[in-house]
Formats: structure tokens, C-alpha cells, sequence
């Protein structure tokens, strides 16, 4: 089978959907499909702009007609290129022999292959990630619309969760798929193997807390931050390391500054991935107080490192983490509450013990990415199946 796999980011980038394309590219490759990759790039002529593990990337720009700062420019700069920007996404299909496209994580620009569908006989699978969902509903009124006109053109959309897939239907109101599925992202189980647990940093306190991921307000670092007070008053010491950077960096300095927990935490700063496989395989339980989630893949990676994993009670963290089996839910924005779950946690050995090899157990067996490979091609043959009819 060739598969066309569509994603807004080039998977030579690190983290988020460009490791899923990668996951997913090494799976199905490995299987004997060839994959090609389609990016959204700046240039308009369609180009191979780089190699992925002898997999090519093809990269275009996809103009939108919405644009708030030059809206009729946006318009007519999108019907005048219209056609040959569908010719060329038509000759890539074309030339790759591609069976199925998969897109992966939706934004308006991509509803040319909606169009690119009416003209091709293969299969069109739009999968939402995280974002894309969460933020449909403050989109443009026409950016909804082409979104829409792409959801409604696929075999199938899936999300890596059931509460982004119902905030899709919720923000689009009145859509109606063909077929609907959900299929969550998986950990690399084979990479983590290999990974050995050590301190990357000897100045690291010997039992911590961590939390992993891009220091923005959704992913509330400033309410685990806070619990760490919360935790001082009942007097339990909890000492927290951040992986990642972003935005959020200074204000959240500043808050454990003022909290007077500055010496419970440490922010590490940007990490590769196998550093941060690294931090938890060192841990002593995983943190994770996000306001809004998708399906969080840094979850499923704790929990395949064998680590106790406290999360907000959110979207699609609910369908990874099971409370009191594989580990602790709490309510978001509630730093009490996530106080007291993590006293619990870091009190208690033999409940931290427990959950972590439950964790590790549901996370080999429902999230190895071979699985969810299996489980995309096993989708592709049921619509494949069904248009033969």
C-alpha cells in the first residue's frame, strides 16, 4: 500500500505531530508500505524538501482565503491559485500511487484535499491531535467551513481521544461523517528500552516530582507549582523538576519565588526527548496539570517508564489514566487537591509501586505504536472494503 501522510510541520522537528508522522512512517514502512510525506511549506511550487529516514517530504504552500489583515486580497489570492495548487497535490498523489491519505492534525488550508478527493479513488483519513479540536470553535466562521467541507469529504475522522472528537461535532454543529473512530497516539516503547534512568543533572534533588511539556497557561505548571505550597502547609516538602520551555517561563520563576517554594523547583529548560525519557525513568511520579488535553502522549511514556502518573481530571486524560489503577485524577485548576494526591502519592510506596506497574502494563499493551499502525491499516481496508460495494 502507499500511503501520503499530511501534516502542517516537517518530522525532522521534535516533539508533538512531527513524532507522530515519524512513529507512524517507521511502522508502516516496516510492514513493506511506502510512505511519502506532505508538508505544509512557504514555497508555491511543489518540492521534495528534505529526507526522513529514506522516506522523501514533499513540502507546498497552502494558501487560505481567510486572512483578518487583508481579507479580499486573502479571497482572490486563493481562487487564482486554486487551480494549480490542486494540480500539483493531484500529481504528488498521483506520482506516489498513493491508496490513502492520512492527515494528520486539520487546519483550514488543508480542505484542498477535500477537493483533491473528488478527483482520486483512494481513501482520506483526517485524525485530530489536541489542538486543532480545542481551538475549533474560536476559528473564523470560513475557516469552520472549510474545515467542515474536508471533515465531510474523509472516509474517516478519528481523534486520539472521544472528547475531541465530540468538541469537533460540537463546534461544527449539525456534521456528519461517514465514518468516526477513536485511535490515541502511541508511546515508543522500543526507544524507552533503551533509555537508562540517571540523573542529567547531579545538582537534581534524589527524589522528584516531574512534569514535562511547553510552559504555556493550558498546561498548568503554575497550579503544580502551587500544590507544592499546598503540600509545605500539611508539611511534606515536594521537590518538582520542569522539562520544557516557553512563554510561561518568567511568570512561573516568579510565582515560585513568591510562593516561597523556589528551592522545591527546578526548570531544566528545553531537553531531547531521550533526556526527558531519561527524567522519568529517574522520578519518583509523574505530574501532569493541563486545563485541556487531548490524548497527552507524555502520559502514556510515564506510565511505559514504569512511573506513578497524578494528572487533572480532563478531555482525553480520563481514557489513559484509570484513577486509583493506573494512577491519580484530580480536578483541574486545584492546587489543594493536587497537593493532597501528591502527598498521597510520594507518602505511600506501596500505592506509588502498585500503580506504577498497572501503568506500565496498560501503556505497553493499549499504546505501542506497532498496534496503532496495525490499527490504521486495519481502518483503510474497512473503507476500502465498504467503497468497493
Amino acid at each position: 500500500m502507499n500511503i501520503l501522510l499530511v501534516t502542517p510541520w516537517r518530522p525532522s522537528l521534535t516533539g508533538g505531530i512531527s513524532t507522530v508522522v515519524a512513529r507512524l512512517t517507521g511502522e508502516f514502512t516496516k510492514k513493506g508500505h511506502t510512505v511519502t510525506i506532505f508538508v505544509v511549506d512557504r514555497e508555491n511550487r511543489l518540492r521534495q524538501i528534505e529526507t526522513q529516514n529514506h522516506t522523501p517530504v514533499y513540502g507546498m504552500y497552502l494558501r487560505s482565503s481567510v486572512s483578518p489583515q487583508h481579507p479580499i486580497r486573502a479571497i482572490i489570492m486563493y481562487y487564482l491559485w486554486l487551480p494549480l495548487t490542486v494540480l500539483q497535490l493531484l500529481w504528488l498523489v498521483r506520482r506516489t500511487h498513493a491508496d490513502a491519505i492520512l492527515i494528520q492534525y486539520p487546519l483550514p488550508a488543508m480542505s484542498y484535499f477535500g477537493i483533491v478527493k473528488r478527483m482520486w479513488r483512494g481513501i482520506l483519513f483526517v485524525t485530530y491531535q489536541g489542538n486543532d479540536a480545542h481551538d475549533l470553535s474560536l476559528w473564523n466562521p470560513r475557516e469552520q467551513r472549510l474545515v467542515r467541507s474536508l471533515l465531510e469529504k474523509a472516509d474517516m475522522v478519528l481523534g486520539v481521544s472521544r472528547t475531541l472528537l465530540t468538541k469537533v461535532e460540537s463546534a461544527l454543529e449539525g456534521i456528519s461523517f461517514k465514518r468516526k473512530q477513536l485511535l490515541p497516539n502511541g508511546a515508543p516503547l522500543d526507544v524507552i528500552e533503551t533509555v537508562k534512568g540517571h540523573a542529567i543533572d547531579s545538582s537534581l534533588p534524589t527524589h522528584y516530582l516531574l512534569t514535562a511539556g511547553h510552559l504555556i497557561h493550558r498546561k498548568g505548571i503554575d497550579i503544580v507549582v502551587a500544590s507544592l505550597r499546598e503540600a509545605k502547609h500539611q508539611g511534606v516538602a515536594l521537590h518538582l523538576v520542569v522539562a520544557g520551555d516557553g512563554p510561561e517561563r518568567e511568570n512561573l520563576i516568579r510565582q515560585s519565588r513568591e510562593l516561597g517554594v523556589a528551592d522545591q523547583v527546578t526548570f531544566l529548560g528545553n531537553q531531547t526527548h531521550e533526556q526527558v525519557l531519561s527524567l522519568m525513568k529517574s522520578c519518583l511520579a509523574f505530574v501532569l496539570a493541563s486545563r485541556a488535553e487531548g490524548m497527552p502522549l507524555v502520559i502514556a511514556e510515564a506510565m511505559a517508564c514504569g512511573k506513578a502518573v497524578i494528572a487533572s481530571n480532563v478531555d482525553g486524560v480520563p481514557e489513559i489514566v484509570q484513577d486509583g489503577t493506573t494512577g491519580i485524577l484530580v480536578p483541574p485548576d486545584d492546587p489543594k487537591a493536587l497537593a493532597s494526591g501528591l502527598v498521597r502519592l510520594c507518602t505511600d510506596a506501596v500505592l506509588r509501586e502498585t500503580l506504577s506497574i498497572r501503568a506500565k502494563e496498560w501503556a505497553c499493551r493499549e499504546y505501542n505504536w506497532e498496534s496503532i499502525a496495525v490499527r490504521y491499516l486495519g481502518h483503510i481496508d474497512e473503507c476500502r472494503r465498504a467503497e468497493a460495494l
